[in-house]
């Protein structure tokens, strides 16, 4: 009878974990629903970050619009003015646009010799 106690309480054991195994399925939703949530979701626009170089005379050119728009009420961050940068970009003809990128990629000759 000794034996009889182990197994029955073994079996307990065992039919209580099935229970909370079939519990916690059964509060999951169906894998469908999962794969339907995952595709209903929208991107999330994230910021995306990005070190950039520029001369040193753009990159105080860009200190001196801030200051200047800090001086007429309009604190902003050099950031925020690349970004604004880029947005009027987009809106500029494309032949003025090739024009700023060239100027920006091969610029004119300077004047004067730099030693």
């Amino acid at each position: 009878m000794s034996s009889a106690a182990p197994l029955s309480s073994a079996e307990a054991i065992l039919a209580a974990a099935k229970e909370l195994k079939l519990r916690r399925l059964a509060a999951m939703p169906p894998p469908e629903a999962i794969g339907k949530a995952k595709k209903a979701r929208k991107p999330n626009n994230h910021d995306a970050r990005c070190r950039l170089r520029i001369p040193h005379s753009e990159y105080r050119q860009l200190v001196k619009l801030k200051k200047r728009l800090a001086k007429r009420g309009l604190p902003s961050k050099k950031g925020q003015l690349v970004r604004a940068g880029l947005l009027l970009l987009g809106h500029v003809d494309l032949i003025d646009r090739k024009v700023a990128i060239r100027n920006v990629i091969a610029p004119e000759p300077l004047l004067y010799k730099v030693k």
